[in-house]
């Protein structure tokens, strides 16, 4: 086998485990959907799961190849060589697809400056008249709009305790 047969395979080699190397992170992709408004989170979980396909193609591909390279079967090598090329450009491009998608998405959520009540929280909505009454969201309202959650009320120890002393405090004067 020659100096430059040598090379190439263990250029394919590594390239083998930078992409099985990916395949294992990519799996923190799906643990950012549930930050992703529900309208678009089937549309970004397809998008990945592509991507993830396209990444296990070049794992094999690449184990392929480099059989190929070994065996000096060079049909074989150059198909697959070529293909990974063609494969590489859509790879990259819905690599960049899946990451804009998710970064807007994530990024639209909650951004900006939110004028909110000083005293009753809520938030007045974006371009909303401060004197009209109808442009003041409970905060609830304006961030379930804008993101994936749901609120569940309960209360902090601070506040149980000055409720609790307003209660004693009623209790005490009756």
């Amino acid at each position: 086998m020659s100096i430059q047969t040598i090379g190439n395979c263990l250029f394919i080699f590594f390239g083998a485990i930078i992409m099985l190397t990916s395949i294992i992170r990519a799996k923190g992709l799906m643990e950012a959907l549930p930050f992703v408004p529900e309208r678009q989170r089937k549309h970004i979980k397809r998008y990945i799961l592509l991507h993830r396909g396209l990444m296990i193609f070049f794992f094999f591909g690449y184990l392929v190849t480099l059989t190929a390279f070994v065996f000096k079967y060079s049909l074989i090598s150059e198909t697959f060589v070529s293909l990974i090329f063609l494969f590489g450009a859509l790879f990259v491009f819905i690599g960049i697809d899946v990451q804009s998608r998710l970064l807007s998405e994530v990024q639209t959520t909650l951004h900006g400056i939110l004028p909110i009540c000083f005293k009753c929280k809520k938030i007045r909505i974006d371009g909303g008249n401060p004197k009209d009454p109808r442009a003041w969201k409970r905060i609830e309202n304006f961030i379930s709009k804008r993101a994936d959650v749901e609120f569940s009320h309960g209360v902090c120890p601070e506040c149980f305790e000055k409720e609790m002393k307003k209660i004693e405090g009623i209790k005490g004067k009756a």
